[in-house]
């Protein structure tokens, strides 16, 4: 990263020379690691570097590529926190609209990168959802049919608390006591990822004849602290990927655990595996989260069969995205940077990945939430401002609900134009109130599952009643508890 006072207005330093080295530097680093190096930095360096980036972005030569920037820093809370830089007119900033499309500029052409320089980042294409072709009125109409029997609000407003409610947006906590720290480290990721599990299990029963694999992992790209993975450990791990045998729950919670780039390769080739070894392999359904707080947080990955042979294609939902947007996806980046470890430990398996991440979507989120016009007293430009609700997590699940709805394992539905003609719906006034409406019936419905007797304490000791069967003799004769919550909810204690 260049020196602070590189980033000072008026420093003697050659802007266009900073900022190309800032953005090399920035490009390069996982999600986990730019955000901590955000955290080192002093809140007046960030406010520097923002006016910087603000100021490139009215410049022709690096407008493009200045909002690229800011759009990659701005969901990152280390950066922004402090006061470091005024959220909403930066945001601001990046649409480029003005009731219409702005022209992309022209590719800015270059000398060769030299010897230990990082080649210029390549063309951006449009997304997949634009090259897919349009979904035809019998997909629409089963869209339609499968949003029926929601609920009548009175305002979008209302899907923000009712996501609150349902515990789908995060905020679990846990609490625990062992005499084993070290074990009890591995219990409460298991614990975490049991709560996740509360949403995953209701996919899981829709999904049961449409061969979509839905497992019982999570990718998350917050920055945390990793433990190292033991050599046993490890081995037995990439063992049982190439057998598609079951991970202990021990196994899967050092995997967890782990740095992130072991996380995330190992993650997605046992899920592909074991999607093969269940018969499940028409697609495989992931979340991944990033919780900085920042909007769009909320993605999944999905692989997706092209040919019924073993051949997958990996895409990556943002409910934030959508065709023209300048819009970095941390995720994308995370999971590209791992699928050669991905082809590696599949080596043999009969399954291969077809290509890089694709991101698509059409900005459902924002589609869904608020459109406001402001025109200034002695303008003639009329803004318009689009927002969507902070219900993320809720769209990238109402997604998969509404696949599952028209997917058969017979006849596979291609994710991609289930979305495209959600977007399609939403486009209409009726559409998107019938959508509001089918999103809050799915909301109410996980909020009810978990105050089911059923629900929420049931699931937690039914799961850890199973995951038990691996702790070590010893860990459990000398005792413990994990006391889980989920805001509104009654927390819930489990024992051993």
């Amino acid at each position: 990263m260049p020196p602070a006072e590189a980033f000072r207005e008026g420093s003697r330093q050659d802007a266009g020379d900073t900022f190309k080295d800032f953005r090399r530097w920035a490009r390069k680093l996982p999600v986990w690691d730019l955000e901590a190096a955000g955290g080192l930095l002093e809140v007046t360096v960030r406010q520097d570097l923002f006016h910087f980036l603000s100021q490139l972005c009215q410049r022709r030569l690096y407008a493009a590529q200045g909002r690229e920037m800011l759009s990659m820093l701005l969901p990152l809370e280390s950066w922004v926190s402090g006061g470091a830089v005024d959220k909403a007119p930066m945001e601001l900033s990046l649409d480029t609209s003005k009731g219409q499309v702005a022209k992309p500029d022209p590719p800015q052409k270059g000398l060769p990168p030299t010897a230990g320089q990082l080649p210029a980042a390549p063309t951006k294409l449009s997304p997949v959802a634009e090259a897919a072709p349009s979904p035809g009125r019998g997909l629409k109409a089963r869209v339609e049919a499968a949003l029926k029997g929601g609920i009548q609000l009175t305002s979008g407003k209302d899907l923000v608390q009712m996501y609150r409610d349902s515990g789908l947006g995060g905020g679990g906590s846990m609490s625990a006591t062992a005499a084993d720290p070290e074990m009890l480290k591995l219990v409460l990721i298991l614990a975490g990822q049991r709560l996740k599990d509360l949403y995953l299990e209701p996919l899981r029963r829709c999904g049961g004849a449409s061969g979509v694999h839905f497992p019982h992992l999570h990718i998350d790209l917050q920055q945390r602290k990793a433990h190292t993975l033991p050599a046993n450990v490890q081995a037995a791990v990439e063992m049982k990927i190439s057998t598609q045998e079951k991970w202990s729950s021990l196994e899967k919670a050092w995997v967890l655990g782990a740095r992130h780039e072991l996380t995330i390769r190992y993650v997605l080739a046992y899920a592909l595996v074991r999607a093969k070894a269940t018969g499940r392999s028409n697609a495989v359904w992931i979340p991944l989260g990033m919780n900085t707080g920042a909007q769009g947080h909320a993605n999944a990955v999905c692989f997706q069969s092209v040919d019924g042979k073993g051949a997958m294609r990996v895409l990556l939902y943002d409910p934030n995205f959508a065709a023209g947007q300048e819009h970095w996806v941390h995720a994308k980046k995370a999971v590209n940077d791992s699928l050669a470890g991905v082809r590696q430990l599949l080596d043999g398996s009969g399954l291969t990945i077809v290509g890089q991440a694709e991101l698509f979507g059409h900005g459902l989120q924002t589609a869904l939430g608020t459109t406001e016009q402001h025109q200034g007293w002695f303008s003639s430009t009329v803004y318009t401002t689009h927002a969507g609700y902070p219900i993320c997590g809720a769209v990238v699940h109402f997604l998969a609900v509404v696949w599952l709805a028209v997917t058969v394992a017979s006849c596979p539905v291609g994710l991609l134009e289930v979305e495209a003609a959600l977007a399609e719906i939403v486009a209409e006034r009726a559409g998107k109130a019938a959508v509001q409406g089918k999103l809050a019936a799915v909301l109410v419905d996980l909020s009810k599952g978990l105050e089911k007797e059923s629900g929420f304490p049931a699931f937690l000791k039914s799961s850890l009643d199973k995951d038990k069967r691996d702790w070590p003799a010893e860990f459990l004769r000398s005792g413990g508890s994990i006391t889980c919550r989920i805001p509104g909810k009654q927390p819930c204690t489990y024992t051993w």
